[in-house]
């Protein structure tokens, strides 16, 4: 679903989401590290990353959730 509808999601918004970093920490310099670490679980985890327009890094769920990928990486 969200390779239809959503392309890309925030990894501020994933890493929230999962517990990576606090509601607080995200806009905080302290969620910088939770934001790092988060980046490497999911480049260890097959993730794809790209940066949108603005500078936000983004998971590229396209290619993420793609047919041939072999992977399922799920949010």
């Amino acid at each position: 679903m969200s390779k239809s509808y959503r392309p890309t999601v925030p990894i501020r918004y994933a890493a929230q989401i999962l517990g990576f970093v606090g509601i607080d920490e995200v806009y905080e310099t302290n969620g910088a590290d939770g934001l790092e670490e988060f980046k490497k679980w999911l480049k260890a985890h097959g993730a794809v990353l790209s940066v949108d327009n603005d500078g936000e890094v983004q998971i590229d769920t396209k290619v993420n959730l793609g047919p041939s990928s072999g992977t399922t990486l799920c949010l």
